[in-house]
């Protein structure tokens, strides 16, 4: 019998879908989870696949899953099953694999390995397929019921609209033979279901009716209109015997009447009209009139027809007179206000989605060009048409990503199979853990992120985790954990694969490195320990000691970057000698449509991929203090304390016309290019735009300097900057170290173990300069007197839709009020939570940033935090928040970051309700007396008890006092006499503290100093000025101690 092309397609997809729902049940038994709940669906896969192959005609693929089933079912009465069982079935789905595809398998039955000899063997069963396997007695949960009557239900609906269609005709051929298909399947799937699930009577009713079906299906006889009218009648029964299980009624007049039934089914089947015409058309006698063959029969043929007509007739007849169904009245069950259940899926093409998004893609390049149009345009009707066009298509466009975005759990799971495998061929005992497997990414890029992962785990369990003898010497446990992470960060989908192996050695790389000629001995010494990592990618580099199956040919790491890279992604990887080894990938959540910066250079226009971009920076190279500097030939830029190494795109793009540092103004783009940020020197800043991704030619994308183009608003082809690739090209990261290395040259030593903090200079009516902490400006904004207003006698403003109160920072200090003659208002906006206050100063000057110490004892006023005594000067620093507490002492509003003014002591409550109060007491380490105060504020508030200590050398001093308990240690990382990273080795080091939970604040949240804070000892490493973060991972840390104790 021949199939469509659709057909087998989707006779494939779902087989595969029903394999891996196996492979998924099993490996839940082998792992220990609900035995009878993954028995029972791993039994309903084989079976349903059985079912389906045998409609499909595939002979093979029947029979061995018929086998499979049978070994199952010979676990039906137990509560575990054996492994070598479990490896038995799984070889059995791999082979399944293989007969869908069309291939040949040599499969043994038969199990293998050390634990089948103290393994029972399942009985030996018939080889052919059972009508009704044995019925199991144990009680089955009420949620499987459940879930059986539901997809029952579901069965009789499709089933019921199929038979009225082939009932009302006018279909032939292939359309005949696809209906009868799917209900044939429907039927098989509910027999085997209920014989599962013990229903004996409705799996013979369901067996009667697939049997009556069966000469249809192979198109030697056409469906009869007594038929029809069995199987509605049929259908009927199902549904009542549906409605008594789930009332739980006595269903003992239908176990009667099914017999008969059947009886009636098996009679219909035997008077089927031959189909001669092999058309397939459906005959349709009236329903009165007796049977008639579709070709002349000779009288001796016609008496045997008229008898078995009658014989029908009667039997028929009989049955309608007593095939009395019980009414649903006089069943006492609960009342179900059941909603009407309709379709919530669909299957589609993938084709169709992937030219829906082609489309899609387009659409918004059209939307682009009427915007630009519009901007232009005074048509006031044209430009709002184009603003409600432009929301529209952006809906769109979320809701069509949506179609694309699966969750990585569909790759991820697939591991599990992976490594119970290897590590049975390898002799060690691993465990895969799996977390965030809900987060969703492209399927593009899913099915891009497949190969290069299971690399990198085949790795882990080959190279990474060691033996249970080599684990038990070096002092750990015999089961090795590989641990896969996946979740979001900036736009971009973070997939992290650690293991608890022996890690990788340094010594041993550099020697292979050496030996390859990847490096040369000169350059040894220079290496950084990343640069060393990164060798590994290299082509052909290998460490394994021997070459197995699995791994050691050097072939695959370098494969993984360029995959990885493709895809416009990164990878890394990092690792301690003897604790293991972490990789860590990054990609894009699309490549489809991204959002861009569109900027200039020269005479070209180019977008940058917004994910990349950090920030902008605008630099007068006028001024003394903050402009671009050369150093060593390299341009470089001091951006808040840190030194930010510069790329000219000019350069890069090698035109003549190259910046010029010595005057005018610099525009710099902040990028992230993964390991370090750096700043790219651009011409001028055009627009931002959702842009469609277009590929380039080989040739220009050899350049590493583009990863793809696209078509602007006006027509223009604008190139998509590949920021790795720029900083790869200038060799940034190399110039960049010699930048950092040199910066020395650029700070006073004295200052660089120092701490450095920014400020905004205002001036008020005072000779004294004044300063607010710089991360608690919101925004800087300047108003007309005239668009001041008053609520009451609180002046305000109207400020993006909402109604700014405005703060007299003269009046609250206890200064005159400043010069009211002036046309504007200078304003700093502060927000506290979601509320926005604007305090009104005289002028906003200038930011310093200064490690000079914050002296609170000279000036004890309200709303001041204290003096900075500076070399030139002496500026007084004010408190905001208090500034706004005494304002609106009513205002419930959580402070961005509480003043040490407003701490209330260990019994305050928690921070607006957000944070649970856990008795403990906390080791502040901070040197700095402004940090001190302001965290130890933030911590008492919560309900802390906090113990402060000026540097690491004091910390130290506290915890080998026994007297002092401490619950956890939150550390600054430059302080004198010790910093944070020397006191994190300490105490990681010391026998009695080692495994205190340890949290670092810094102001220095840059990527280089997080991964030293960790690799020093710390759990988490957070920025400074964010309390709701600080607070969060202080009680997870204590709660996540204490549950380990």
């Amino acid at each position: 019998m021949s199939f469509s092309g659709e057909e087998l397609d989707e006779f494939k997809a779902e087989s595969l879908e029903l394999l891996e729902n196996a492979e998924k049940q099993l490996l839940s038994i082998d792992s220990g989870g609900d035995f009878r709940a993954a028995f029972d669906a791993t039994f309903r896969c084989f079976h349903n696949l059985k079912g389906a192959a045998g409609m499909m005609d595939l002979e093979n693929l029947q029979v061995h899953t018929h086998k499979l089933e049978e070994l199952l079912m010979s676990f039906k009465e137990a509560t575990s099953m054996p492994k070598p069982y479990v490896t038995l079935f799984l070889r059995g789905i791999d082979a399944s694999r293989i007969l869908i595809d069309g291939g040949v398998v040599d499969f043994s039955y038969d199990v293998e390995g050390d634990g089948a000899a103290s393994t029972k063997p399942p009985a030996t069963r018939d080889t052919q397929v059972p009508k009704a396997p044995a019925i199991r007695t144990p009680e089955l949960s009420a949620e499987a019921i459940d879930e059986f009557l539901s997809e029952c239900e579901e069965i009789v609906e499709r089933v019921s609209a199929n038979l009225q269609a082939m009932e009302a005709g006018g279909e032939t051929g292939l359309a005949v033979k696809s209906r009868t298909d799917d209900i044939y399947r429907d039927i098989h799937s509910m027999k085997g279901s209920a014989f599962l699930y013990a229903y004996k009577k409705l799996g013979d009713l369901t067996h009667a009716m697939e049997s009556s079906l069966e000469k249809i299906r192979h198109e030697t006889h056409l469906p009869s209109k007594e038929l029809l009218n069995a199987l509605f009648r049929s259908l009927e029964i199902i549904d009542q015997y549906i409605q008594l299980v789930r009332s739980k009624t006595d269903r003992s007049t239908l176990d009667l009447l099914i017999p008969n039934m059947e009886n009636v089914l098996n009679i219909c089947a035997v008077n089927l009209p031959l189909n001669f015409s092999g058309t397939g058309s459906i005959a349709k006698p009236p329903v009165s009139a007796p049977i008639a063959l579709q070709a002349p029969m000779t009288p001796q043929l016609a008496t045997t027809s008229s008898m078995r007509d009658a014989e029908l007739y009667e039997t028929t007849k009989m049955s309608d007179e007593n095939f009395s169904l019980p009414s649903t009245k006089d069943i006492h069950q609960p009342i179900v206000n059941k909603e009407s259940e309709g379709a919530t899926s669909v299957r589609v093409p993938i084709s169709l989605l992937d030219n829906l998004m082609t489309l899609m893609g387009e659409m918004v390049l059209v939307r682009n060009q009427v915007i630009q149009f519009a901007n232009k345009s005074d048509d006031l009707e044209f430009s709002s048409m184009s603003k409600r066009l432009n929301v529209v298509t952006s809906e769109i466009h979320e809701e069509m990503m949506k179609t694309r975005m699966q969750p990585i759990g569909n790759v991820l799971t697939k591991f599990n199979r992976v490594v119970r495998d290897l590590s049975q061929d390898l002799g060690k005992q691993i465990n895969l853990h799996l977390h965030g497997t809900e987060t969703e990414l492209d399927k593009s890029l899913l099915e891009a992120i497949k190969d290069p992962l299971t690399h990198i785990v085949r790795n882990s369990c080959d190279h990474g985790i060691e033996t249970p003898e080599a684990r038990r010497k070096s002092g750990k446990t015999e089961v090795g954990n590989i641990t896969i992470r996946a979740y979001h960060e900036g736009g971009q989908v973070i997939i992290e694969i650690q293991d608890d192996g022996k890690g990788l050695h340094r010594d041993a790389i550099l020697q292979k490195a050496l030996e390859k000629g990847l490096i040369t001995q000169a350059e040894v010494p220079t290496l950084t320990e990343k640069q060393v990592f990164n060798l590994i990618f290299e082509a052909g580099f290998s460490t394994a000691a021997k070459i197995t199956n699995v791994s050691g040919r050097g072939v695959g790491m370098d494969v993984v970057r360029t995959n990885i890279e493709r895809i416009g992604g990164t990878v890394e990887l990092a690792s301690a000698a003897g604790s293991g080894t972490k990789t860590k990938i990054k990609i894009p959540l699309t490549l489809a449509i991204i959002p861009a910066l569109i900027v200039n250079s020269g005479n070209g226009t180019y977008a940058i991929p917004q994910v990349r971009l950090e920030e902008l920076v605008r630099v007068e190279q006028s001024s003394a203090t903050h402009r671009v500097e050369i150093v060593h030939g390299v341009p470089v830029f001091r951006l808040r304390g840190n030194i930010l190494p510069l790329v000219d795109l000019n350069a890069v793009l090698t035109r003549e016309n190259r910046t010029d540092y010595r005057d005018g103004t610099l525009n710099i783009a902040v990028l992230n290019a993964d390991q370090f940020s750096f700043g790219l020197i651009i011409d001028r800043i055009q627009d931002t735009a959702d842009i469609v991704v277009k590929p380039l030619n080989r040739l220009i994308k050899s350049l590493q300097i583009y990863s793809g183009a696209t078509v602007l608003g006006d027509g223009a082809v604008a190139l998509i900057l590949d920021i790795p690739g720029i900083a790869k090209v200038a060799r940034l990261e190399t110039a960049a170290a010699r930048a950092i290395e040199t910066s020395e040259d650029l700070a006073e030593k004295a200052k660089a173990s120092s701490e450095v903090q920014d400020y905004l200079i205002v001036r008020l009516n005072s000779p004294t300069k004044h300063g607010i902490v710089l991360g608690f400006v919101h925004r800087l904004e300047e108003f007309r007197r005239s668009e001041i207003e008053y609520s009451g006698r609180l002046p305000v403003v109207r400020y993006r839709d909402v109604i700014l109160p405005l703060i007299s920072a003269n009046e609250h200090l206890g200064y005159p009020p400043g010069d009211s003659s002036s046309t504007f208002v200078s304003v700093v906006v502060i927000k506290k939570k979601d509320a926005l206050y604007g305090l009104m100063v005289d002028e906003i000057m200038d930011t310093l940033s200064t490690a000079a110490d914050l002296d609170s004892k000279i000036n004890a006023h309200s709303g001041i935090f204290g003096c900075l005594n500076t070399p030139q000067e002496l500026i007084v620093v004010i408190d905001p928040f208090d500034v706004i507490e005494r304002q609106y002492p009513n205002s419930k509003q959580q402070e961005l970051y509480p003043a040490p003014s407003l701490a209330s002591g260990p019994e305050a409550q928690p921070v607006d309700g957000q944070f649970p109060k856990i008795p403990a007491t906390i080791l502040l380490a901070e040197d700095t007396a402004f940090f001190r105060k302001a965290i130890k504020a933030v911590l008492e508030k919560t309900g802390y008890k906090v113990v402060c200590a000026n540097d690491g050398q004091e910390a130290m001093d506290l915890l080998a006092d026994p007297r002092n308990t401490f619950d956890l240690i939150v550390s600054d990382i430059e302080m004198p006499r010790l910093n944070g990273f020397q006191l994190a080795e300490a105490i990681r080091k010391h026998h009695t503290h080692g495994k205190l939970p340890m949290l670092a604040v810094s102001s220095r949240a840059d990527i280089h100093s997080m991964e030293a804070g960790l690799k020093a000892g710390y759990d988490r490493y957070l920025e400074k000025l964010k309390p709701t973060i600080l607070l969060s991972a202080v009680s997870e840390l204590i709660t996540k101690a204490r549950k380990a104790a």
